[in-house]
């Protein structure tokens, strides 16, 4: 299974024309986007991009307005707080993100991030996407951790195959949480993505769009 994950693309004009351009020359089984499509709206933009990929699903991210969220749930590929099957595997969504400082539109406390989590069943054969990452992994920000620690807690606890995360804009990279690849996304808007091969084993190779 060959998939593209993205994350922050935060309605970048020059991103979508190069979606555009991928979407008709590349093949990917799954297009998996991470979060903030939009930077407060428009929804308008998500749909546009949505739209380029026949095999997608998407989690909205804190700063994703309610219409944002509305259209990815219209379009019928929102998995926030839902759990498809994805071949032999499942396919896990947390959007929004636990509180900032800034008072962004999709926000949530870490208790119902956990109960979110907990309701849709990450279980070892899942794969999450979740908008924030882990705390204390790739989300240092000013010299303090601001991931989310429900996210942690629940992947030290069900220990799922894979968790995809973007919304720290200041790294990109992978590593083991216990069990647990951790795929951590540069932003989209900065034109950077991550291709995932997931046969016997799981590559991950980190791209320029």
């Amino acid at each position: 299974m060959k998939i593209l994950a993205l994350s922050d693309l935060h309605s970048d004009e020059l991103l979508l024309d190069r979606l555009r351009a991928i979407s008709s020359r590349d093949s990917y089984d799954l297009v998996l986007f991470c979060g903030d499509l939009t930077d407060r709206g428009p929804a308008s933009y998500a749909e546009s991009v949505l739209s380029l990929f026949p095999k997608a699903y998407a989690v909205p991210g804190n700063m994703d307005t309610p219409e944002v969220t509305a259209t990815l749930q219209e379009l019928g590929v929102s998995i926030h707080g839902k759990k498809i099957k994805l071949k032999e595997w499942n396919l896990v969504g947390l959007g929004g993100s636990n509180p900032t400082p800034f008072g962004t539109p999709n926000e949530m406390s870490e208790a119902e991030i956990e109960a979110t989590l907990r309701k849709a069943g990450v279980d070892e054969f899942s794969i999450v996407l979740s908008h924030p990452p882990p705390y204390g992994m790739f989300d240092s920000v000013g010299g303090a951790s601001v991931g989310s620690t429900a996210v942690r807690k629940i992947v030290e606890e069900k220990r799922p195959i894979l968790l995809i995360c973007g919304h720290v804009h200041e790294y990109e990279g992978k590593d083991i949480l216990g069990e647990t690849l951790v795929v951590k996304l540069g932003p989209a808007d900065r034109l950077r993505a991550a291709q995932i091969t997931i046969s016997d084993s799981i590559e991950v190779n980190f791209i320029s769009l």
